[in-house]
């Protein structure tokens, strides 16, 4: 059963530099923890880790202390001062080391100020936080995704006996992320299922889960690059990256623009980066941008992605079939 969790993100000071909201919203670790069913999801998180039970205890501890602490601190600064003063002042903290009374006062600091806090190296957890391992991870986020696609499945009439007996493979499109499915069943089960997977995110969440499950560092570094150049140019600019032409002077459109003033001047117009992360954001996209014109772009192969599904679970491939290559022209 879920725990009703009571705070909420929200930058209650108006502190310069953090996101600013109209309302409370859930914050961002209890978001990641929510439980999905009917879609896919990529990254899929355990509520019964010991990560996620220190979060709800550091939850409980702070969240009276935030309310009672926004009801007496008219300012920003006035709350930081109270806190500091609390932490390194008061005798009954004096037992604690320096780094746990630090993570007291991050962790009633920000749960008073923004509805949130996550410092693990608090004492008043009881002890280390162990985090699951990378393959304990994987593990969970595999059953998941596994449940939520035969949840897709089932709930729009593909029966498990239906396809019980026959293998697939998935493959998706980097560019579109259109998800294609080929195997041995009826066709007109493959193309609903096919249509299924295409809806509500399904195919890029499954990409997204494909590229985590092998590792970005078993990818060509360049296939890498090209395919987060051309996923945050379309994010942000609704451009595709196969109609720019490689010159001397970079990445050009069919107008003589180049994909850096273009990229520049989009995140400066848009309401999906905070002010303050728009430079960073800049930075990263040219990053990549320089890495894959170092090299003719059009050499540089395309990262489709394949996993296989048999009886009703998804099968990693070999890495050969994993990645399925060549420039991919925008029509």
């Amino acid at each position: 059963m879920d725990i009703e969790l009571r705070s909420h993100y929200y930058n209650y000071y108006n502190v310069k530099g953090r996101y600013k909201t109209s309302e409370p919203i859930k914050a961002g670790w209890a978001e990641s923890y929510e439980s999905v069913e009917d879609r896919i999801e990529g990254n899929n998180r355990n509520k019964d880790s010991e990560l996620y039970k220190a979060y709800v205890k550091l939850e409980n501890i702070y969240y009276d202390l935030g309310v009672a602490n926004r009801a007496k601190y008219s300012s920003y600064e006035e709350l930081q001062n109270a806190i500091a003063q609390k932490y390194s002042s008061a005798e009954y903290y004096s037992k604690y080391s320096s780094a746990e009374r630090n993570a007291m006062y991050q962790n009633e600091l920000s749960m008073s100020a923004f509805g949130h806090c996550g410092n693990m190296n608090d004492p008043r957890l009881g002890g280390p936080v162990h985090g699951e391992t990378d393959s304990e991870k994987k593990s969970y986020n595999r059953q998941c995704v596994n449940n939520q696609i035969n949840n897709i499945f089932t709930n729009n009439g593909i029966s498990r006996t239906s396809f019980e007996n026959s293998s697939f493979s998935f493959t998706i499109n980097p560019y579109t992320y259109q998800l294609t499915v080929e195997g041995n069943a009826d066709q007109s089960i493959m193309s609903k299922m096919e249509a299924l997977l295409n809806e509500n995110r399904n195919s890029k969440e499954l990409f997204f889960h494909i590229l985590n499950s092998i590792g970005s560092i078993n990818v060509n570094k360049n296939v890498l690059a090209k395919y987060r150049v051309a996923s945050l140019l379309r994010e942000y600019t609704d451009l595709d990256i196969r109609n720019f032409t490689q010159t001397k002077d970079g990445l050009i459109d069919g107008n003589g623009n180049s994909i850096l003033d273009i990229f520049k001047k989009n995140i400066k117009e848009s309401s999906k980066i905070p002010s303050e992360f728009k430079g960073a954001a800049y930075d990263n996209f040219a990053g990549y941008v320089n890495q894959i014109t170092k090299v003719d772009v059009n050499s540089i192969d395309d990262m489709y992605l394949s996993i296989g599904f048999e009886n009703g679970q998804l099968k990693d491939m070999n890495n050969s079939n994993i990645i399925r290559t060549g420039f991919d022209f925008a029509y």
